[in-house]
């Protein structure tokens, strides 16, 4: 019978608010701390303040420059709830009673020089779900969390510099439509053009028109299924150069000869089947052509040597003829 009639009295007090063009204020007094508005023709319902601007306004801490006085931080946010909706949350230890949806508006206090909001949503086992934090003059986040409280999306700035995360393995990102599961890619642009003005660091393979980064036993960073057109492509590669030195040893020409007739290339020279099946390795057959080039540079000096000597001999003939 007795929450009958407190339910009751509420009703009609708060209905009495209403009439009266009424707030109601935070000290204490029952009945008596439910005052009329002013000016009285102002029909918004206010908590803590005599002209509320909104059809619903509750005011937080009044004084501006005042420095507040907390036991510790979780007193701080206890003490500064202004809205406290839905239902206890059922694992919550707190004594304030916080509810599923909270927001705080925490002045300056002993605690901390900088006063914050936050606005949170819980579910009914006290796991954040949601939180939106600002400190002012400082920084702020918005932040999403699953049902174990790990965070799966999360906006931080601190003035200078703006973060944007999606820390669990298991997030995707699709732009321009929707992802259908199983999810292809992490990160997929389904319509439309990407276009990075700066530097592009990437710490794994990349594919044009194609996933196969895999020819042989070899796994190539760079994979592309089409044509590449560029002004210029720089390969690091070792060189020929040794050809040059005093123990290498040049083939004869016959023996040149006999190794083409047999094998139909140059030693050393992949043949057109292993191109055909392997593909060129740019690099290395830089390198090959050039061993090609100086052991021909080779062959030269000595053809010069020996129709130097041949001039020589056919000189000393036609002057013996004389």
């Amino acid at each position: 019978m007795r929450k009958i009639t407190s339910t009751i009295y509420a009703a009609v007090l708060l209905l009495t608010a209403s009439t009266l063009q009424a707030q109601i204020s935070t000290s204490t007094g029952g009945a008596a701390s439910v005052l009329a508005n002013s000016p009285t023709s102002n029909t918004n319902l206010g908590i803590g303040t005599t002209s509320p601007k909104a059809k619903l306004e509750i005011a937080g801490y009044p004084a501006i420059g005042k420095t507040y006085t907390f036991i510790d931080n979780a007193d701080s946010y206890a003490k500064s709830i202004l809205l406290n909706i839905g239902t206890l949350r059922e694992t919550s230890t707190s004594t304030s009673g916080e509810r599923l949806l909270t927001f705080y508006d925490v002045p300056p206090s002993n605690i901390s020089n900088a006063a914050k909001t936050m606005l949170a949503i819980e579910d009914r086992n006290d796991s954040n779900r949601l939180r939106h934090t600002a400190v002012t003059n400082g920084e702020s986040l918005f932040q999403l969390s699953d049902k174990v409280q790990s965070s799966v999306f999360q906006i931080y700035e601190d003035g200078l510099n703006a973060f944007i995360d999606l820390p669990k393995t298991g997030c995707y990102l699709t732009v321009g439509g929707n992802a259908v599961w199983p999810v292809a890619h992490n990160f997929w642009v389904k319509t439309g053009t990407s276009k990075f003005d700066h530097d592009v660091f990437i710490d794994t393979n990349l594919g044009i028109g194609t996933s196969n980064f895999v020819d042989g036993s070899t796994t190539y960073k760079l994979s592309v299924k089409g044509k590449i057109r560029a002004e210029e492509v720089k390969v690091y590669n070792t060189w020929a150069d040794y050809v040059f030195a005093s123990d290498y040893k040049l083939d004869d020409l016959k023996e040149v000869e006999n190794y083409i007739a047999k094998n139909g290339h140059l030693k050393n020279v992949p043949s057109a089947k292993e191109i055909t099946n392997n593909g060129l390795e740019l690099g290395e057959m830089s390198k090959i052509q050039q061993e090609k080039i100086e052991e021909l540079t080779l062959y030269l000096i000595q053809q010069n040597k020996e129709i130097e000597e041949l001039k020589a001999q056919v000189k000393i003939l036609m002057e013996q003829k004389k």
